[in-house]
């Protein structure tokens, strides 16, 4: 407990905090260690509470599933952040996203306790385990916090930052990406990291280079287009690296031990083979928005499946979803307004 103290001491200065959280610690120490592993550490603006609950099957059955509860130097009278740090679900709930609302079910009170939280956190996986197959649903879980500060001390798996100039009306302003196949992220790393927006990598409509600038044109929500132009040290790797994550290929698989029925029941892949084969025979026939839309989709599914049973077959799906989208005709198609 000694060094628990010395870390509550060195974060929290306000006398009636350092009680509440010397009580909430002891609390959390009564918990079944077997159920659910607890480490402290200091963080950039507060402490960081790491809980440990055991692998789920169908989930994580390898090992353990990580959560982070971030307490800001403010705690208790603003929310702790929950933070998932397991790659469990595709796409990737690990992202920086918080989850506190999904766990605690009701508004944020100062009078929730920790270990309240922190019991709670099983219940939250099994939801999570029901809806492993809707990609929809993932993508909606959890929220980040735009214009406030985004804590990057701590390792969230299968995504990728990289430093970059974009063009603010005219000017270049130094700003991070943070990749991965769920979300985008878009930093301002001045004194602290703030986060600037997020956008779903899906929303991601096409990138070209220019020159020595990068065009990426996303999708917004009244069905327009919103450009954005960055330049970047190493630009072919940008494009690659992006391309890869919202095509559902990028490195990090799913091991074979974590690919359930349950999650892929709705995938019967000879079916959907054949349902590729029989699409592609449609838009060579006649090419339609509709038919490209339907044969995107099939290719994605197809690239995913593969991914998760660690088969290199996503490649070729990968490759072709890649060569469809940069025909001529097919871009006039999709992103004519």
């Amino acid at each position: 407990m000694d060094k628990s103290e010395n870390l509550i001491n060195q974060v929290f200065k306000n006398e009636i905090q350092i009680k509440r959280i010397k009580k909430e610690l002891q609390q959390l120490e009564q918990l079944n260690p077997s159920e659910f592993k607890i480490t402290l550490k200091q963080s950039i603006l507060g402490m960081h509470i790491y809980v440990e609950i055991p692998p789920m099957p169908q989930v994580n059955s390898d090992r353990p599933i990580t959560f982070l509860l971030s307490l800001d130097n403010k705690f208790p009278f603003v929310f702790p952040r929950v933070h998932l740090l397991n790659y469990i679900t595709r796409p990737t709930m690990s992202d920086g996203r918080d989850f506190i609302d999904q766990i605690i079910d009701q508004q944020w009170s100062p009078s929730i306790l920790l270990y309240e939280i922190v019991q709670k956190l099983p219940k939250f996986i099994d939801l999570v385990r029901s809806q492993l197959g809707n990609r929809d649903y993932l993508l909606g879980l959890g929220k980040y916090h735009i214009d406030s500060d985004f804590e990057s001390d701590f390792d969230l798996e299968d995504v990728e930052y990289h430093q970059v100039k974009e063009f603010i009306n005219g000017k270049q302003v130094n700003r991070v990406f943070q990749l991965s196949n769920s979300y985008t992220l878009l930093l301002d790393q001045g004194k602290t990291i703030t986060l600037l927006t997020a956008t779903p990598t899906k929303d991601l409509i096409r990138i070209f280079k220019t020159n020595d600038i990068l065009n990426l044109i996303w999708k917004t929500g009244d069905e327009n287009e919103r450009l954005q132009q960055i330049i970047c040290a190493k630009p072919d790797q940008f494009i690659d690296a992006i391309n890869s994550f919202k095509t559902g290929s990028s490195t990090r698989k799913i091991p074979v031990n974590e690919v359930t029925l349950q999650q892929y029941s709705t995938i019967q892949i000879d079916h959907l083979l054949e349902k590729i084969t029989q699409e592609e025979d449609e838009v060579e026939g006649q090419l339609t928005k509709e038919g490209v839309c339907k044969l995107i989709e099939s290719y994605q599914k197809a690239i995913e499946y593969y991914s998760a049973i660690s088969d290199d077959k996503h490649l070729k799906f990968v490759q072709k979803l890649q060569n469809l989208l940069k025909e001529e005709e097919v871009q006039k198609l999709l992103y004519a307004q």
